[in-house]
């Protein structure tokens, strides 16, 4: 890979200052992200003498990287500590991690599917409980069917990624890019400002919030990803730091979890212990015979779903808890902008909202759960129940009424008939028959 040309090619930053238009287009970011007094606007009406400035100062070896800051930010309900520089430093970042994408991407393996082009984080639920059903069909006797789990989630992954000189990160990088300019080690080696004054770099932790962490995150565990993808008769599959392994054989799990101990020590790497699950899946939930160290279960947590012993596909109860209360509080404030409406025209607008927010190709549906439900859920007894609580809700947020005695002041038939409330199951029902 010629990497000097990669870097000296001014599309490839006037790309990235489109990046950040389009993230920032409708927000005040646009005016407020400033670098010497100058708007991240006005780098975008001039993008390309920008970009062929910046192309030549990298190219040449001028260009160098300031320190960055920490900075808190809330994410998915957790808080996260993210690495932001200055706007130019930003684009640099972008460039150098496209070219460590286009040389890394090729060589990954296809069971890791977090932050992939082309590659959903559905995927793997689908194909989990579609083994689950095909190893079930093989045995006639139920005694005789049961699967091996190891749910697994390293500790702390992208904050104990080593990234020191030693690390074994740079023989990776190295394998698939060549000799690494200066420059790729500084993206991957930040430095920070800290508080106190100075400057520090640290020995591990990627820079999140930085394109570079993604692609360095899916690379890291490539050895482990071939390993494991490599047994026959198992089903293997990672996003980010979470990964699974299923096999009928316990012998054959026994040697597996074997395997991602082992090649998680050589790279400095341990398995979070609060999470690590070793399971034995059958419909009653019976103990193993072969591995009785192993629990029981009836049913497999996975990327926010549950998929049970027969293959069906239930959403974590964690996850129907909050997507309930996010449509609650839409529902609620929905109605509060409608004071003085009468109660036909803020249902209708209402339930609109609700569809739209479970609708996957809608611009208000930002929820994974939502998602899931409409894309993989495959529990109808479950569909069921979430589709009675969500009509309650918009009970609620309508009537005031909160126990399940407003049924008999608007039946459930006219909230999906006239107010047009969608109907999970219904919904389940005609996306089957569509794909028959």
């Amino acid at each position: 890979m010629d990497i000097a040309a990669r870097l000296a090619d001014r599309r490839r930053y006037e790309r990235q200052i489109e990046r950040l238009h389009q993230r920032y287009l409708l927000t005040s970011r646009l005016y407020e992200m400033r670098q010497d007094d100058v708007s991240l606007a006005s780098i975008v009406m001039n993008r390309g003498k920008v970009a062929r400035l910046l192309a030549r100062e990298v190219a040449e070896g001028r260009y160098a990287l300031e320190p960055g800051v920490l900075r808190t930010i809330r994410a998915r309900h957790k808080m996260r500590e993210v690495f932001a520089c200055r706007i130019t430093d930003l684009l640099v970042h972008g460039v150098v991690a496209d070219i460590v994408t286009e040389a890394v991407e090729p060589r990954l393996s296809e069971r890791v599917f977090s932050y992939r082009k082309g590659l959903s984080w559905l995927t793997p639920i689908a194909e989990l409980a579609a083994f689950i059903r095909a190893e079930r069909r093989k045995h006639d006797d139920p005694r005789a069917r049961g699967v091996y789990v190891l749910r697994r989630d390293v500790d702390s992954y992208t904050d104990s990624i080593p990234i020191g000189r030693d690390s074994p990160l740079w023989a990776m990088l190295e394998t698939e890019l060549g000799p690494l300019p200066e420059l790729f080690e500084q993206v991957v080696r930040v430095e920070m400002k800290v508080p106190e004054g100075g400057v520090v770099c640290r020995s591990k932790g990627l820079p999140m919030g930085q394109p570079i962490a993604a692609i360095v995150a899916n690379l890291y565990l490539t050895e482990m990803d071939r390993a494991l993808e490599g047994i026959p008769g198992g089903f293997y599959a990672r996003y980010g730091d979470d990964f699974l392994f299923a096999h009928a054989d316990p012998a054959v799990a026994r040697e597996a979890e074997g395997v991602i101990d082992e090649i998680l020590e050589r790279l400095w790497l341990t398995v979070n212990e609060k999470k690590r699950r070793t399971l034995y899946l059958t419909p009653p939930g019976r103990p193993s015979e072969a591995w009785p160290e192993v629990k029981g279960t009836s049913g497999v947590p996975f990327l926010g779903t549950r998929i049970a012993a027969d293959g069906t596909i239930g959403l974590d109860v964690s996850k129907v808890r909050a997507l309930l209360r996010e449509l609650d509080s839409r529902a609620t404030t929905t109605v509060r902008t409608m004071r003085g409406a009468d109660r036909d025209r803020a249902g209708r607008v209402v339930c609109s909202v609700v569809n739209r927010t479970l609708d996957p190709r809608s611009a208000l549906t930002q929820s994974r759960s939502a998602i899931a439900l409409r894309r993989v859920v495959t529990d109808r007894s479950q569909l069921e129940q979430i589709d009675y609580w969500i009509a309650r809700l918009v009970l609620k947020a309508v009537a005031g009424r909160r126990d399940a005695r407003a049924f008999r002041e608007i039946p459930y038939a006219k909230l999906r008939d006239d107010w047009g409330l969608i109907s999970l199951v219904a919904a389940r029902n005609e996306g089957r028959q569509a794909a028959a």
